[in-house]
């Protein structure tokens, strides 16, 4: 449980920071602002890149998911209940679960992906996405 907390959290720290990276302007993994929402947002309906606010939000909750696999593994101690322990565990791995399956649906708000975010999530993003999702039940009903 311990290993699963430590890769969670380190996989989720890391996007935090690309997240963090791209409300600052970063532009990788690509050359351009079109080409960075085609690869990494892959909807039609976008034409910029969310601003610095949202984009630091989201890297926050990112890192705070990380926060939740250690805690929820009793790798480190929060100052909260346990029950609130295990309902950000089902929460975290509901959401998870539910964003990696989306993928594989016809319709739904990642049906008409642009490429080549459609196949960078098919192939990469959603069986990652699905994998903290297990790693999270795991940790979940380990305890």
């Amino acid at each position: 449980m311990f290993i699963i907390a430590i890769l969670i959290s380190s996989v989720l720290f890391i996007t935090a920071l690309i997240h963090v990276g791209w409300g600052l302007g970063m532009l990788w993994p690509a050359t351009s602002e079109q080409m960075l929402i085609k690869t990494v947002i892959g909807s039609p309906a976008i034409q910029s890149m969310p601003g610095p606010g949202l984009t630091l939000l989201v890297a926050a909750g990112i890192a705070a998911a990380g926060v939740c696999a250690l805690w929820g593994a009793h790798v480190i101690n929060l100052p909260f209940a346990d029950w609130m322990r295990k309902a950000a565990l089902i929460i975290l791995t509901l959401i998870f679960a539910i964003r990696g399956i989306i993928t594989y649906l016809p319709i739904g708000p990642l049906a008409n992906s642009l490429e080549p975010f459609k196949t960078l999530d098919q192939t990469y993003f959603a069986p990652l996405i699905l994998a903290i999702a297990a790693g999270y039940a795991v940790i979940l009903f380990s305890k």
